[in-house]
């Protein structure tokens, strides 16, 4: 009898995942503006001081890009919103810090942040779209290129792809082989980890193989690393498990909108308690509290 394939699993701890990244990276980060951000992720990343990162933001990133512009990890910012709707209507940290010219901002939409990420997927240079044409944003962005197709003549934009480092998602489950899976909308994450070079996904909870098989067509892509984090995308919600935390949202919000008119106290104590001061993801959930977190639950 031939001897079983041994397969090794790809589960590692928060801070090997962290180790992966570097000064002057590009990351992208997945998710959808209240939804399934990896935060245990970005908040290590805002904990370890990584600087002059190219950060691309999900189709409709949230306060998790603004966190890090807070933090000082951002040079270059791609994406197309930056808030958390009713909580913040704008991130307060990009709005300074886009007023101010303090970081580059690869001006987009979501349609072509997507068109970006299926040029990159593919391995094409660039990914025709009929959509910004009449638009200012080739006159504000010079690298999406108005051209006509050879074939109809027919005025397209050309958006090109953008090498990617590391892609870091949060997703439902997946097995011990990074086989990954989601209750409900996946968004780009998907795409965005077919575009990376290498990607990191947090999950709430690392299932066996066989249940993964029950409904393979639900399997979204292979992660090469996964790191087990329930409650991983708190203050975000996580379909299937848990609401966003409104309460947790607006702490940031007003920390946040303080800090940026010039009093830094709020910012400062919220930063200690939920960034600097938890050794890992864990310690950050008792700092939230047990309570709280068990009251976001979406059953």
């Amino acid at each position: 009898m031939a001897d079983k394939i041994k397969r090794d699993t790809v589960i590692i701890d928060e801070t090997t995942a962290l180790e992966h990244v570097k000064d002057g990276m590009t990351i992208a980060l997945g998710g959808f503006i209240t939804t399934q951000h990896p935060m245990s992720m970005i908040r290590g990343i805002a904990k370890r001081g990584v600087k002059d990162l190219t950060v691309i933001g999900s189709l409709s990133p949230a306060l998790d890009v603004d966190l890090l512009i807070g933090c000082g990890c951002v040079r270059r910012l791609i994406a197309a919103y930056v808030g958390a709707e009713a909580s913040a209507p704008m991130g307060p940290f990009f709005k300074k810090a886009a007023e101010e010219e303090a970081i580059d901002i690869w001006e987009s939409d979501e349609i072509i942040i997507a068109a970006m990420l299926k040029a990159t997927a593919f391995g094409l240079p660039f990914f025709p779209l009929r959509g910004g044409l009449g638009t200012d944003l080739p006159e504000l962005n010079p690298d999406l290129k108005p051209f006509n197709d050879p074939i109809s003549n027919e005025p397209l934009l050309a958006v090109p792809a953008m090498h990617i480092d590391i892609a870091f998602t949060h997703a439902s489950k997946s097995d011990p082989y990074g086989n990954t899976q989601y209750i409900g909308n996946s968004f780009v994450d998907s795409l965005m980890c077919r575009a990376a070079d290498l990607t990191i996904t947090t999950v709430e909870k690392i299932v066996a193989p066989e249940e993964i098989r029950r409904d393979p067509f639900k399997t979204e892509y292979k992660a090469d690393w996964i790191v087990r984090a329930p409650f991983g995308a708190h203050p975000y919600s996580c379909h299937g498990f848990y609401l966003e935390d409104e309460h947790h949202l607006t702490e940031y919000a007003m920390a946040a909108y303080g800090c940026i008119k010039g009093d830094p106290e709020g910012w400062d104590s919220y930063r200690e308690k939920y960034i600097d001061t938890p050794s890992d993801h864990m310690d950050y959930l008792e700092q939230v509290g047990i309570r709280k977190l068990f009251s976001l639950n979406e059953y």
